[in-house]
């Protein structure tokens, strides 16, 4: 790959022009893990593939909630976007009357949470959301 068109081009073009070892760090536990620009690529194409086995397809919304950066939302991210589905972000310090009219806005059918505070903070609106199928827990 020689440019970059679509933002999810660029972990393709990292890999063939400056591949890194640690292209994302996240703490867990006390701990800083890294992951290289393939597993990047890896685990974002598994992510797809898996989405596309739940039924998202193009131009379905995937919400995303972390309470702090790490690599999972980069993935998640990227791995929505190749399918052609579209990413809603939310602040996990949104209420859950405000996450239930942007979820229902938005028409979101899955949602990536970043723990298990938030995995409840979500199910506890998820019956007044018709749409959404699946909340699935980055921990």
């Amino acid at each position: 790959m020689t440019e970059v068109n679509l933002l999810f081009d660029i972990p393709y073009y990292q890999l063939k022009n400056r591949a890194l070892k640690n292209t994302f760090t996240t703490k867990y536990n006390g701990e800083w893990k890294e992951i290289s620009t393939q597993e990047y690529i890896n685990k974002a194409n598994a992510l797809s593939r898996a989405l596309l086995n739940l039924g998202i397809k193009q131009n379905d919304k995937v919400a995303i909630i972390t309470n702090r950066s790490r690599s999972e939302w980069h993935i998640a991210d990227i791995g929505i976007m190749q399918i052609g589905a579209q990413t809603v972000p939310i602040y996990d310090s949104t209420s859950p009357i405000d996450m239930e009219y942007i979820f229902n806005h938005a028409e979101v059918k899955f949602c990536f949470v970043s723990n298990e505070a938030l995995f409840n903070k979500v199910q506890q609106i998820q019956d007044k959301i018709p749409t959404l199928k699946k909340i699935i827990s980055f921990d």
